[in-house]
């Protein structure tokens, strides 16, 4: 009888691999297992344990949030250069330079720019600074990071002394903030109403020494 039986696995049954006892696959999936003595079982199945789902994060979450605190820092020169421009007209009065100042609450920062041209027209030779005005810095590490302009901003000329400011300021966002520490400022340029010029870096670790300052 026990013949018989194992006969009739075998007709029904594909050999699937030999070890200790014989495994046989059923045309349904399943695996038995035969012994020698004659006896036989289906094999227990293991379940795979399923993948561990990988939490995706938001870009928020893989960066730490910027808190601020009140603060207003003491004006820097951060650009200082010849003008081309400029230098065609003289050779003594072509020097452009620009100082930055942060000024933070709780909810922002604002970076206050004045600039000194050393020509008693600066309006001839820049225009204004506009909405679409900006400064361009390249950083150490290759990122180049746009300041923008939000408004129109005069000049003021001072004939008598021989140069002109132009006082104007914006904001900086968090990416900014983020990347402006992450390299020293190797190259920077100045997008006038009337031109474009590149100017001479006179503080290249500006942001990496004072945004601390303003971070909680």
């Amino acid at each position: 009888m026990k013949n018989l039986l194992l006969v009739a696995v075998l007709l029904f049954c594909g050999i699937y691999t030999v070890d200790a006892q014989m495994r046989l696959r059923t045309p349904d999936g399943r695996v038995v297992l035969l012994y020698d003595n004659g006896t036989w079982k289906y094999e227990e199945v293991k379940k795979a344990d399923p993948k561990p789902k990988v939490p995706v994060k938001s870009d928020i979450e893989l960066s730490k949030p910027i808190l601020l605190k009140k603060a207003e820092l003491k004006p820097e020169t951060v650009i200082k250069g010849v003008s081309l421009k400029l230098k065609k007209f003289s050779e003594n009065k072509n020097i452009v330079k620009c100082d930055f100042q942060l000024v933070a609450d709780e909810e922002k920062v604002i970076l206050k720019t004045e600039w000194k041209i050393m020509d008693e027209e600066g309006f001839r030779f820049f225009g204004f600074i506009t909405k679409r005005s900006k400064i361009d810095l390249e950083l150490s590490n290759g990122e180049i990071v746009s300041l923008n302009y939000t408004r129109d901003f005069e000049p003021k000329e001072y004939p008598n002394y021989g140069f002109t400011i132009f006082k104007a300021e914006l904001t900086l966002s968090e990416d900014q903030i983020r990347a402006l520490q992450k390299g020293y400022i190797t190259k920077s340029s100045m997008q006038w109403s009337r031109r474009v010029e590149e100017y001479d870096v006179f503080n290249p670790d500006y942001f990496i020494k004072e945004l601390p300052k303003i971070l909680k």
